[in-house]
Parts: structure tokens; sequence; C-alpha cells
């Protein structure tokens, strides 16, 4: 490439980051960003490229900071009786000793101590069109475009994704039917910011949905469950952002779709976990979920809860998804 040319193409990254501001990136950043997109996708209309920027721009800039401390982490326990739409205040006025477990599971137990560093979680789930970009500029074909086996046997001649467009909106959660698409989107995320972007561990995401480890059982803005006005009200799937953050600032952690987490998945984890900085067992067969979706009821949605599944899903799924963090305890800048 001429020195011309590459001199052009630095100053067209130039202009498009002028018109790119970011709260939590300095303009040094952001120009290297714009370089970055410049020479790996030389090809994409500058449109796209630019659109590239402004999606990496904003997805740093929607991460909260999340200062990281002591907690324990499972299943808390709770008072025998109570009622989701109106929580009381752990431990509700009964001996720490006498609370009722709150999940069936042992998988959620034994209540141990986890020490985080401090972290960066995304404010919301990965959206379809965010998700979307990415597999336009990473050569993945858009799920649900072909005709499946069965819409053959319907005699249909239309996709799902095209029949059923409001469905994919660009706002709503991403669907997911593999961990690893999940994780590389990440990956990705990060290669293009320069920032350690990487799905979040399973203790960080119980961490801040519990919005730093409080001993609270729903990740909404008051910690209890009131249907349609804080939560999912059981008949459909909503835009991210949709009802209000927990404390923290980070919306529908346990509400909406499902979350990939990093770690593999043992049900006797809990047991062996590290006090430091967990990253879950080495290997596995199983992934780990957090959070809960739109049509599942209050007792999924616990923010201790664990969710297990193979990593590659029969198909794309609206209820699953995943949102990205930033593995790096210091200031973004």
């Amino acid at each position: 490439m001429s020195g011309a040319i590459l001199l052009a193409l630095l100053l067209s990254a130039c202009e498009q980051n002028s018109v790119i501001p970011s709260q939590s990136l300095s303009a040094k950043q952001v120009s290297a960003i714009a370089e970055g997109i410049e020479q790996r996708y030389p090809k994409q209309p500058a449109a796209e490229r630019q659109a590239l920027l402004q999606h990496v721009v904003s997805a740093i800039d929607n991460m909260v900071f999340v200062e990281g401390d002591s907690f324990e982490m499972g299943d808390f326990g709770w008072a025998g009786e109570y009622d989701p739409a109106n929580m009381c205040e752990w431990p509700c006025g009964v001996p720490k000793d006498e609370l009722w477990l709150l999940v069936p599971k042992a998988d959620s137990r034994p209540l141990h101590t986890v020490r985080l560093d401090s972290f960066y979680m995304a404010k919301y789930h990965t959206t379809i069109g965010e998700d979307d970009r990415f597999r336009t500029f990473t050569g993945l074909p858009l799920y649900r475009m072909e005709l499946s086996e069965k819409d053959r046997e319907y005699g249909l001649t239309v996709p799902h994704r095209i029949r059923e467009a409001r469905q994919y909106q660009p706002n709503y959660p991403a669907w997911s039917k593999l961990w690893q698409e999940s994780k590389d989107y990440c990956l990705w995320l990060g290669e293009l910011s320069g920032l350690p972007v990487d799905l979040p561990t399973e203790a960080q995401y119980e961490y801040a949905a519990r919005s730093g480890g409080r001993y609270v059982v729903y990740a909404t803005d008051n910690g209890s469950v009131i249907r349609g006005k804080n939560a999912h009200d059981g008949k459909s799937i909503y835009p991210v952002g949709f009802f209000p953050p927990n404390p923290l600032g980070l919306y529908e952690m346990g509400d909406n779709a499902v979350s990939w987490v990093n770690d593999w998945y043992a049900a006797d984890y809990y047991a062996n976990s590290p006090i430091d900085n967990p990253q879950g067992p080495a290997t596995g067969t199983e992934k780990v979920l957090r959070g809960s979706d739109s049509i599942s009821s209050s007792p999924l949605a616990m923010t201790m809860w664990r969710h297990n599944d193979k990593p590659v899903l029969d198909e794309y799924y609206a209820q699953n998804s995943y949102r990205c963090a930033i593995q790096q305890s210091g200031p973004l800048k």
C-alpha cells in the first residue's frame, strides 16, 4: 500500500472519529479503534465501517464499572414465607440459621466466600443488531435465514426470520445457539477496542446481579418482582433496557433472556471453588447460564439460581442470549 493511500485512510479514520464522542474512551483510543477498523475491513463500505466504529464505542460506553469486594456466593436463604412482589430485607427478622433454602437443587450450595477484583459489566444484553453486525463483518451467516426441515414439511417458502421479522428487531436481545459464538463476539469486541473483553464469569454475574453481592433474590430495581413494572409479564420478550435497572445500573440481569457465562458447569463446584476470582472448572460438558427469560416463573429468576446446558443448543432461541464484560479493574482510558 502506498504512503498516500495509507495517509488517506488514516485521515478518513480521524474524520470519522471526530463525530464519535465517548464517555469512557479517550480521543486517542477512539482514533486507534477507527484506524484498526480501516485496516481490518478495508473492503467494507465506508458507511458500514463508520457504523462499526459507533458500535464499538457505544458498547464500551455501555459498560458499568463494578467495584470488586468479597461476598457470600450461593443460596443465602430466605424467610419461609415471602411475596416476590414485596420482598423483605434479608434476613427478614429470622435468625440466619433458620432461613429456608431458596433453590431446591444442591448446586447452589454451599454458601461460600468469593473475593472479586473490580470489572466492567455490559449494561444490556448484546442486541440482535450488534450480533448481526458481528456476523456480517466476520462472515457468519445470519441465523434463521434458511428454511428449516419443519418449514419444508409445512410447505413454507419464506424463512422464519423474514416471516416473523417483528421478533428480530435490532434492539432485542441477540439469539444464541452456540456458547462459542457468544464468546467470540466478546473477544471480537475486545480486539477492536483494545480492551480485555470476554464473557463474564459466573461469580461476576451473580455479584453484579446482586448489586455488589447484596443479599437480594431478584436483580430488579427494588429486589422484588412486579410483573409488567420491573419484570416481564410472561407474554413476550422486550427490547433491552425496557425495565428499570438494578441499583448498579444493569438491565434485565434476571429477566428477558438467560445469559451464557464463561464457566464450565459442575454441580459440586461450590464445594471446591477458590476464594479469589473463581473461573469455574477447568473442563466440562455443559456451560453455565445465568439470569432468566421472558417466559419462566419467578423462582428461575433468582440471583443465585444456576442454569446449565450443552454449549451447542439445538437451535437459535430468543430466550438464550449473552452480555460481555471487561476483565480489567482499572480505568479504561
